[in-house]
């Protein structure tokens, strides 16, 4: 009955939304050429062999997908349709260098259950991984009504989202979630919360940890940064940095410049900051170039002010302090230098990567900074003792090592389930 009247509301809504769609391309944030994507309308033919549908809504949800594509590949030949919801979302997706398995490109159709009868009868896919946060009722069942059980990856339920469902009728969360072939929760709490909303006989629930921790930096083109020992300084790297981060971290720095020959690079996490940033950093009396005007030469402090360029800068660093753990921003992800066998300095408000933070920490690939004196300190220590450095890299080694297995086995479990189908 729900499922009948979600139906009947999105008949109602349809005309409406092609009109929000079309002032959201006046604001940039839908492509015109694209909109009939959203309305089930493919912009590509189906390819031959099997196609498995990866839905990731966002950035962050991206790059979990092309990380489960990636070990996917690598056991089958197949056919990924990506579909996303922005479209930074989808040119980084375009943008992504050759994996093991072709990728598609669709923005994602709207949760319309005629919509998605247009797009499945096209695609006819053999899977459907959702790795987005929001559960789409559509998607689910209009996917299972062509044979096909999804499965949700990475999941998380929000303890408000927890709450909303464990308001609507039990006949309600089994239409949908016995819908599901298995559950993939990102931790032990969020597969908790499923659980609590799911009767066991429905689906399977497991843990596949977060996705997004398996993937790899896209490194491309060149850097204008100095070969790692060609001008004798250390480079430390402030990475994904926000206003007050920055300022903490430069402060703790200018305590150390003088005693040793470093360059500290800041790489903001908005690009568009760096003229702003550079203005406001004056104030500390060292000299500041940005990076692709200036280059390094006699800087103490260089910033990034060009796109594309964090795996050249995570490669080249020798220490990174990872931004978004000191203020409230809930923490960046601190695999993304793992992957390219650099631990990092952290502050501690990690909550939106708590699970990924934590085996870092269990690994010992990270040191925690939360004030000044601590972020000096810690870089005080790493620069006298490349010994250290040394230590805190391998344990992030181990622990994105540790990922890339869990995202395998996820793979497996998924093909095994497609295969059976």
């Amino acid at each position: 009955m729900m499922y009948r009247l979600y139906s009947m509301l999105w008949v109602v809504l349809t005309p409406f939304m092609y009109v929000h769609l079309r002032w959201r391309v006046v604001r940039g944030k839908e492509i015109a050429a694209r909109l009939p994507e959203r309305f089930g309308v493919a912009s590509a033919p189906r390819p031959k062999g099997r196609v498995v549908w990866i839905h990731a809504a966002s950035v962050g949800e991206a790059v979990a997908a092309l990380a489960l594509a990636k070990a996917l590949g690598a056991h089958e030949k197949l056919t990924i349709l990506m579909t996303t919801a922005t479209i930074t979302a989808a040119r980084m997706v375009g943008a992504h260098p050759r994996i093991n398995a072709r990728i598609i490109h669709q923005m994602q159709p709207l949760d319309s259950p005629r919509i998605l009868r247009r797009f499945l009868r096209h695609w006819r896919v053999d899977a459907l991984i959702s790795m987005e946060s929001d559960i789409w009722p559509a998607m689910i069942l209009e996917t299972h009504a062509h044979g096909i059980n999804p499965v949700l990856v990475s999941a998380q339920m929000s303890p408000r989202t927890h709450k909303r469902w464990m308001r609507q009728s039990v006949a309600t969360r089994q239409n949908l979630f016995s819908a599901l072939a298995r559950i993939e929760a990102v931790d032990a709490e969020n597969a908790d919360r499923f659980r609590q909303c799911i009767a066991p006989n429905w689906t399977q629930i497991g843990i596949s940890g977060p996705i997004k921790a398996s993937a790899v930096p896209i490194i491309t083109g060149k850097t204008p940064l100095p070969a790692p020992g060609r001008d004798g300084r250390l480079m430390i790297l402030l990475a994904s940095s926000h206003a007050d981060e920055e300022a903490r971290v430069v402060e703790a720095y200018k305590a150390l410049a003088p005693k040793t020959p470093s360059l500290l690079l800041i790489a903001p996490r908005h690009i568009h900051r760096a003229p702003s940033l550079l203005t406001s950093l004056k104030k500390y009396g060292l000299k500041i170039n940005l990076l692709s005007r200036d280059g390094t030469t006699n800087a103490a402090i260089c910033i990034a002010d060009s796109m594309g360029q964090m795996g050249h800068f995570y490669r080249r660093a020798d220490i990174v302090i990872m931004g978004g753990g000191f203020g409230a921003y809930g923490g960046h992800n601190p695999m993304e230098p793992a992957a390219l066998g650099k631990g990092v300095i952290s502050g501690t408000k990690i909550h939106k990567n708590a699970a990924i933070y934590a085996r870092l920490d269990a690994c010992g690939g990270v040191i925690w900074a939360d004030s000044m004196d601590e972020i000096r300190t810690a870089l005080t220590r790493l620069v006298a003792s490349p010994k250290r450095r040394k230590a805190i890299n391998r344990g992030a080694v181990r622990a994105f090592q540790s990922f890339t297995e869990q995202v395998d086995a996820v793979a497996l479990r998924i093909l095994k389930q497609i295969k059976e189908s």
